[in-house]
């Protein structure tokens, strides 16, 4: 049957019918057979209400058995009125039905049906019982046909007319009397003659109800052993469905309690988890807010420290740098004045005395004649140059005042001392540009590399002197000045790298402009006063890279600054030399 609130209320229709009929049964024939009909009408109650148990969801059991709740308080006062006979008293479909019932309560309980549950249940109890009072008395039949005449009329006194009525009376009664008697006599005739044939027709009836009642007998008692057999076999059923549905119920208790001890100890480790995460997050946040504030003062003092000394600076520096240039302009003017007028003077008697030695040894010999015109055109020309104003165009070599830098000290007097850095390698021969013997062996271990250069150790001391490449190759020193103003101490620039002769050496290479030049070479000398070896020859090699072209005023900043970052005063001065440098100068010679 399905759990239907149609079917369920059909169902309803049948036990209401077969309750009454076991009810009002008196036969012991026909109440067994009531109540074997009322056992399976219960039995289709219990698998209906075992179904919607059994369901997915609530929503088939509330639709079929909630609401107003009427259908499981019909069935609850059926089988709380029901009395079976003691044959069936045990059976297990009712059993069955009673426990189907029970759980189907007890889940609309849980659903907040309770107080309707209970409403329908006693409204149910009542109904059954009104029924049951209303069918075991009809009314009683009539009461006494009337009640008898007042027992003696009131005494008429002697009078005549009192006797003439007494006569007449008793007259009629007489008549009244024989009547009586000759109808009575009548009836009894007529009655005896009836009683005979009544009795004749009564034997037939009672041979043929007996021989009636026989077959019924019977009849019922086959009908009996087949519903005994069959109420056996639906008990073995109703037996082994209980059984079925029994361990279901404890298979589906046993797996909600599992699962809900499982969820309860997910829901728990959750929140634990969820509480140790925010602790964690709490600790983590007031810390970064800590530290925060903790780096902001810092960055705050910091930075108003440093706004407070580079404006010291800056004002310091402003009226340093104000007092120097204008030194320096004067005497660049002064200067620039000088070397005018001795290039002028040194031209012109350069040219006299070309001009007395053309004459003089015009008449020797012609050949010597051509010779002195082509020198003395030479010196000529010489002088032009010299009394021009340079613009400081050349490509690391300018053409200078004729040669490299007065007399050097040739190497090292005496013993030849040890590098200075400690590799325990002798140092090499000849001098730095400004004229100080080498202290290292080699330009590797001047600027802090792991490994010497090729030239560590191969310059031959006999081919070092003044006015030759001071890497030992014997060839004149270029002339010109470097970047920083000091005369050129090698021939080519490969040379000077320490990479061989270049294609340029010994030629001109042509006009670039020097990005800086400093005569006094005051910076220079500070740093290397105040500088590691190691370090001062690591900004050398940078800045010569910058005059080289190789790099740009920016990296070249950048680097030095890794490198003079104990010494900001250096980095500030020389970061202001660099800014100066990428100025356009002009350099009278």
């Amino acid at each position: 049957m399905d759990p239907t609130p149609e079917g369920v209320d059909r169902m309803l229709a049948q036990m209401e019918v077969a309750y009454r009929r076991v009810e009002t049964c008196t036969s012991r024939v026909k109440l067994e057979s009531a109540e074997i009909n009322l056992l399976k009408v219960l039995e289709q109650a219990r698998d209906v209400m075992t179904a919607s148990l059994m369901s997915v969801s609530r929503e088939l059991l509330q639709e079929v058995f909630g609401g107003s709740c009427f259908r499981t308080a019909k069935i609850r006062a059926v089988l709380d009125a029901l009395r079976l006979s003691p044959d069936r008293a045990g059976d297990l479909r009712l059993q069955g039905c009673r426990n189907a019932c029970e759980s189907v309560e007890q889940v609309l309980k849980d659903l907040g049906l309770g107080a309707a549950l209970r409403k329908a249940q006693e409204a149910e109890r009542q109904a059954l019982a009104q029924e049951a009072a209303g069918g075991a008395a009809s009314a009683v039949v009539g009461a006494a046909a009337a009640a008898a005449a007042t027992a003696a009329a009131s005494a008429l006194g002697g009078s005549e007319e009192a006797a003439r009525k007494a006569a007449a009376e008793e007259e009629a009664a007489r008549k009244a009397v024989q009547e009586e008697a000759a109808r009575k006599a009548a009836e009894e005739k007529e009655a005896a003659r009836k009683a005979a044939e009544e009795e004749e027709a009564a034997r037939k009836a009672a041979e043929e109800e007996e021989a009636a009642r026989k077959a019924a007998e019977e009849e019922e008692a086959r009908k009996a052993a087949e519903e005994e057999a069959a109420r056996k076999a639906a008990e073995e059923e109703a037996a082994r469905k209980a059984a079925e549905e029994e361990a279901a119920r404890k298979a589906a208790e046993e797996e909600a309690a599992r699962k809900a001890a499982e969820e309860e100890a997910a829901r728990k480790v959750a929140e634990e988890e969820a509480a140790r995460r925010a602790a964690e997050e709490e600790a983590t946040r007031k810390a970064a807010e800590e530290e925060a504030a903790r780096k902001a003062a810092e960055e705050e003092a910091a930075r108003k420290a440093a706004e407070e000394e580079a404006a010291r600076k800056a004002a310091e520096e402003a009226a340093r740098k104000a007092a120097e240039e204008e030194t320096a302009r004067k005497a660049a003017e002064e200067e620039a004045a000088r070397k005018a007028a001795a290039e002028e003077a040194a031209r012109k008697a350069a040219e006299e005395e070309a001009a007395r030695k053309a004459v003089a040894e015009e008449a020797a010999r012609k050949a010597a004649e051509e010779e002195a015109v082509r020198k003395a055109s030479e010196e000529d020309e010489d002088g032009k140059k010299h009394s021009k104003v340079i613009t400081g165009h050349a490509k690391g070599k300018g053409k200078g005042l004729g040669g490299a830098m007065p007399a050097r000290p040739l190497c090292h007097e005496g013993r030849v001392p040890l590098c200075r850095i400690g590799c325990k390698r002798q140092v090499a021969p000849g001098v730095t540009r400004h004229g100080k013997p080498f202290d290292t062996c080699c330009r590797g271990c001047a600027l802090g590399r792991k490994e010497h250069d090729v030239l560590c150790g191969k310059i031959d001391p006999t081919k070092v002197g003044p006015g030759k490449c001071k890497m030992g190759c014997s060839l004149a020193a270029a002339r010109g000045r470097d970047s920083s103003g000091l005369a050129l101490d090698t021939c080519c620039r490969g040379c000077a790298r320490g990479e061989g002769h270049d294609e340029m050496c010994g030629q001109d290479i042509g006009e670039i402009a020097i990005p800086y030049a400093d005569a006094s070479d005051a910076f220079f000398q500070r740093a290397k006063s105040e500088m590691a070896l190691v370090q001062y020859n690591q900004m050398l090699a940078e800045v010569r890279q910058l005059n080289r072209k190789a790099q740009t005023v920016d990296e070249c900043l950048d680097k030095c600054k890794a490198i003079l970052a104990s010494q900001p005063e250096l980095l500030a001065e020389l970061q202001r030399l660099l800014v100066l440098s990428a100025k356009p100068r002009r350099t009278v010679i």
